[in-house]
């Protein structure tokens, strides 16, 4: 599946939420993985608007003590929002129940929002301290976005061009220009216009969401829509304050139903074991649907690693400089190939020992389940029991029809 966003009205986490959750995103499921991060004190806000007539669902994280300005509420430890580092964030996200693939492209977005920080004022990533951003619901709203990307089996992510608001932003350290610096940071490179708007259309989490995750700005891709959500922001504006995210399908496949790939290799003899971890990380925020590592003999019968990656063609150029950045390979092999997927859908089923997400694949009419790898795992580690025993166990529990 592919989503397009179009900013009508701006974004924020929340809008962007709003919208997903309005297309298909099971509000319960969103809501139980986020409980998993070690956050207290929030509740959520959900209800039907309409903004200039359209319908959308407005959604918000409900944080005593926490304004949306990013005024500091206490953690358990005695730190406010307002102190939290980027090392901070990312230890809430990686204690958390999010999958692997979720934590991965919820540290990709802090990341590039603290370097946006850290240009912007002027310091380093490890000295940059969050403020709105860092509060409670910004965090959320971060990883919310990549549990419901995940949930709707969105792979790829395009949307239209910025819309900037006029005037100046109230932030935790005075009014700033709009969009304030972390914001225009963060939208360096991206299709922006003037909206004609006095106000904030573009947040400074809704920014590091997108640019960070959204694999083309500016054009609306050929798609086949099959569900839209529409999700509303805070503001009453002359437009109307929403986000329309439409999922479907990539039009252009040919009759047989394959899309055309590349493929990219690298053959590496001389980097660190630890090194790759990251690697991979980053080659597949740069748009890859799959990255991988394989032993391999080169010449003089030295042994090395098979770098590979699958990705887009539209994402082929980033993914090759990613692994050329990344990796101490000198050049990046590329070809096209053709690829079949089948059809596919993701359900959350309720079972004795916990909610777990099963994909269903079909193939001339029959149908193929798998459980979600990740689901099975945290069952697994909160019942403290053997991970292929509570595999065998849910398999059982699960209807087959």
């Amino acid at each position: 599946m592919i989503a397009y966003l179009e900013l009508i009205g701006g974004v924020s986490g929340n809008m962007l939420l709003g919208a997903l959750i309005d297309a298909g995103c099971d509000q319960a499921q969103l809501e139980a993985t986020l409980r998993t991060i070690p956050v207290d004190g929030w509740s959520i806000e959900r209800r039907r608007v309409h903004k200039l007539g359209i319908a959308a669902t407005y959604f918000d994280f409900v944080i005593p003590g926490e304004d949306h300005h990013g005024a500091a509420e206490r953690l358990s430890s005695g730190r406010s929002a307002a102190g939290r580092r980027l090392e901070d964030v990312l230890a809430l996200v990686d204690r958390s129940g999010l999958s692997t693939s979720q934590k991965m492209r919820a540290r990709t977005v802090y990341v590039r929002l603290a370097e946006a920080e850290a240009h912007a004022h002027g310091t380093t990533v490890e000295a940059i301290h969050f403020h709105e951003v860092g509060a409670t619901d910004a965090i959320l709203d971060v990883a919310g976005a990549c549990i419901a990307f995940d949930a709707l089996e969105v792979e790829r992510v395009f949307c239209s061009p910025f819309p900037l608001g006029r005037g100046t932003v109230s932030m935790h350290h005075g009014r700033y220009p709009n969009p304030p610096p972390a914001t225009a940071e963060l939208l360096r490179g991206a299709p922006t216009f003037d909206a004609g708007i006095e106000g904030e259309l573009v947040t400074t989490t809704g920014a590091a969401i997108l640019t960070t995750l959204v694999e083309s700005a500016g054009t609306r891709p050929p798609m086949v829509s099959r569900k839209i959500g529409y999700g509303a922001g805070r503001s009453d504006f002359p437009i109307p304050n929403v986000l329309r995210a439409t999922i479907g399908e990539l039009a252009g496949e040919d009759s047989s139903g394959a899309t055309e790939v590349a493929v990219l290799e690298a053959t590496i003899d001389d980097m660190q074991p630890q090194h790759f971890e990251l690697a991979l990380e980053r080659v597949l925020a740069a748009g890859a649907y799959d990255a991988w590592l394989a032993p391999v003999t080169m010449k003089k019968s030295r042994p090395a690693v098979l770098f590979g990656a699958i990705a887009p063609l539209e994402s082929e150029a980033e993914v090759a400089r990613t692994i050329l950045s990344e990796t101490t390979t000198l050049g990046v092999r590329v070809r096209h190939d053709r690829r079949y997927r089948l059809e596919r859908s993701l359900a959350h089923v309720e079972t004795p020992l916990g909610w777990v997400r099963v994909k269903t694949a079909l193939i001339d009419g029959a149908a193929r389940r798998t459980l979600e790898y990740d689901d099975v795992v945290r069952i697994a580690r909160e019942l403290d029991r053997p991970v292929g025993e509570i595999a065998h166990r849910l398999e059982e529990m699960i209807p087959r029809s």
